[in-house]
């Protein structure tokens, strides 16, 4: 990863009046402090990382980076949750498939998922989430549990619209959501942390079976019997 460079104060910066910025230039500041500090902290590290360098990368001032960020505490929280949220980031998500059929949109979700959750920069980003855990629980809790987890209503849909014609049975949704996705990412996500990462043809096996071992915990009573 290249290093960040310091963005020029340019008029986006400057307050519009009275020493406050308008809302545009207030938005644009608070992604580009964003945007810095997830360079940094995945380049530095928590620790390895300041404030002035947040500020000097983001071409902003110290004062106006404490006025919305109190703390580096607050700015790695506030960074993680919105890291996490991206839809362009670390690679852009892919298009949503066909809710059609079952199997090949559990894939695909899958496929994208596990993809996304072995990025480099999302590994670095979780170790990271992981050293601190112990002092940021609720931050952890919030920013790597399954509510933040961009496609867990994308399963859901496909769940509630699958069990509505009879073809599974999906008594609670949101619950077999995290269950697939858990299946889907996260083992293999944790295992990436500690710098095992298997390769693309495991990675396709791992794939199969998690929706296999899926798709068959959905079938209707009668239909385990044939």
């Amino acid at each position: 990863m290249t290093s960040p460079k310091s963005r020029s104060r340019t008029d986006d910066s400057t307050p519009h009046r009275g020493g406050r910025p308008t809302r545009e230039q207030a938005t644009r500041i608070d992604r580009s402090v964003r945007e810095s500090a997830l360079e940094l902290f995945l380049q530095y590290g928590y620790e390895g990382t300041s404030m002035n360098a947040i500020a000097e990368a983001a071409g902003t001032t110290k004062p106006s980076l404490y006025a919305r960020f109190p703390t580096k505490e607050a700015v790695f929280r506030s960074v993680l949750e919105w890291a996490i949220q991206r839809t362009d980031w670390p690679v852009p998500e892919p298009p949503a498939p066909s809710l059609d059929d079952l199997e090949e949109a559990l894939t695909a979700i899958a496929s994208a998922a596990l993809s996304r959750a072995l990025e480099p920069s999302m590994i670095r980003l979780e170790q990271i989430a992981i050293a601190h855990a112990s002092h940021y629980p609720e931050l952890a809790r919030r920013t790597f549990g399954t509510g933040f987890w961009p496609r867990k209503q994308l399963v859901v849909d496909l769940l509630n619209r699958h069990a509505a014609d009879g073809s599974i049975v999906a008594e609670d949704p949101d619950l077999l959501a995290e269950h697939f996705l858990g299946m889907a990412s996260v083992a293999p996500a944790r295992l990436a942390s500690f710098g095992i990462v298997h390769d693309a043809e495991e990675r396709a096996r791992h794939t199969r079976s998690a929706v296999q071992l899926f798709l068959r915990s959905l079938r209707p009573v009668d239909d385990e019997r044939t």
